[in-house]
């Protein structure tokens, strides 16, 4: 059998320059989603600092911040966050890095962060272990979960347009962490906020959507993620499980 090619552009060129409102307003909306789910997670944790790796525009950052999550924060991308940083994340330390080594000592941060992160790198692993050495207590990474029963070469070749290397399930990413010498704590599978989706389809399609997906999530996680795709968070640790 003849499998059609994938057409790989450039490594994450479509973040490259600078962003319209439209698109500063739709990574606000999903900072709010991200902040929730990591916040979910934490439960009563309370980190005194967060560093995100791959920050954007900062707006997670910023989502964090007027959460209450960390008291200091700060962030790291391989594009120069000064491009596209988002107003609200103004005032926090953005900076561009080589996508190698963190420009921080070991154990400086209590919290780590890469949302959206591991499905665009070519070494997730290394990328990892790189966070791992300058966690102090967590690591928390997120990632879509692109790989069930619907996914077709067409879906995944979107995925790749806007620089999806890797591809996942709930499965295979907590494999991924575990064999990057991580213990994931506590795990989930999260769905988009009506907010975001109303924001992307208009308000009947959102609507609809959102209940069906929210419905087939109800009925558990395993089975809603062979069907769609949605966002799995983990937060894991350096330390044994617990």
């Amino acid at each position: 059998m003849h499998a059609p090619h994938f057409h790989a552009p450039p490594l994450n060129a479509h973040y490259d320059g600078r962003y319209d409102e439209r698109a500063l307003a739709w990574r606000r909306l999903g900072a709010v989603d991200k902040a929730r789910n990591l916040a979910t997670l934490l439960a009563a944790e309370r980190p005194a600092s967060v560093l995100e790796v791959g920050c954007g525009t900062g707006a997670l950052l910023a989502a964090l911040a007027a959460r209450g999550i960390g008291e200091r924060h700060a962030g790291v991308d391989l594009a120069d966050p000064a491009e596209h940083t988002d107003p609200e994340a103004a005032a926090l330390d953005l900076r561009r890095y080589d996508g190698r080594v963190l420009p921080y000592a070991d154990a400086s941060w209590d919290l780590v962060v890469a949302s959206h992160v591991l499905e665009h790198v070519p070494e997730p692993r290394a990328l990892l272990a790189e966070m791992a050495r300058v966690a102090r207590r967590w690591i928390y990474a997120e990632v879509p979960c692109e790989l069930h029963l619907r996914t077709s070469h067409r879906a995944l070749q979107q995925s790749l347009d806007i620089g999806h290397i890797n591809a996942y399930t709930p499965e295979s990413f907590q494999l991924l962490l575990e064999t990057s010498g991580l213990q994931v704590q506590r795990m989930a599978v999260f769905d988009h906020s009506l907010e975001l989706l109303r924001f992307q389809q208009g308000p009947l399609k959102a609507h609809a959507k959102h209940a069906l997906r929210g419905a087939l999530l109800a009925l558990g996680p395993r089975l809603a993620s062979r069907v769609f795709t949605y966002h799995c968070g983990a937060l894991a640790s350096c330390g044994p499980a617990r």
